[in-house]
């Protein structure tokens, strides 16, 4: 007789378990709610790094082919980073945008982490430009930071606040650096938070699954669609 195949069961499944009469946070509604989009500027895209890579004297051929999985991906999530930013608009949920600039045209207010490492974007640099599919509009708030977590140094908090923001959700990259350090940073200060599975990745596809993987296993994901239908649902119920 065969014995039945019993079906696998990762570590994810396992944490899933864990949670005990968990609380229901508070809905969602247009009032509360905002959409954080991080660091999707040029210092991300494929053609920054190449650019750098080439000038430190490596093979232009060889460093295109070292980022090409990460070009299709990046390419990817940042599509679907503008249709959410679309679909917040439409329905009446701010935008707040975050990049990594300094204050300075000197850049003296540069973080120590991202000075010890040589990260210097002073205001105008081609560094801090948004990318155009996901570029603010001349009313969106826009916070700058120089360092990973976008609430580090930053205005952030005090700005939600003050908008009764309780729900989050959050687009952008890199999902295992400032995307994963923020909504950590949101989770303990009390926000709803989940990231846009799609709508974000970074440099080794295997970081992104891990991280996406781990915060999924919380309930801290959601697709695309999914946060186009609630942004969608928000605005026929108000």
């Amino acid at each position: 007789m065969t014995t039945p195949t019993q079906p696998a069961i990762g570590i994810n499944d396992v944490l899933a378990t864990s949670f005990v009469n968990p609380k229901a946070p508070p809905a969602a509604t247009l009032d509360n709610t905002a959409l954080l989009l991080i660091d999707i500027q040029h210092l991300a895209e494929p053609s920054y790094h190449v650019k750098n890579a080439v000038a430190a004297g490596l093979p232009e051929d060889a460093v295109q082919a070292a980022l090409s999985d990460y070009e299709v991906r990046f390419n990817a999530a940042v599509v679907q980073a503008a249709r959410v930013l679309d679909a917040a608009r439409s329905a009446g949920i701010p935008p707040i945008h975050v990049k990594i600039q300094a204050l300075s045209c000197q850049g003296r207010d540069t973080s120590q982490l991202h000075s010890r490492l040589g990260w210097n974007f002073p205001p105008g640099s081609p560094a801090t430009e948004f990318l155009e599919p996901t570029r603010p509009k001349a009313d969106e708030i826009v916070i700058t930071k120089t360092a990973s977590g976008a609430f580090t140094g930053t205005s952030l908090d005090t700005t939600l606040r003050n908008m009764g923001i309780e729900h989050l959700i959050v687009v952008g990259f890199m999902t295992d650096e400032c995307v994963e350090t923020t909504t950590r940073v949101a989770l303990d200060y009390g926000y709803i938070s989940r990231v846009v599975s799609d709508a974000t990745t970074t440099y080794h596809l295997e970081s992104y699954q891990s991280t996406i993987g781990k915060l999924a296993s919380y309930g801290f994901t959601l697709t695309a669609d999914e946060a186009i239908a609630d942004m969608k649902a928000m605005a026929e119920q108000a």
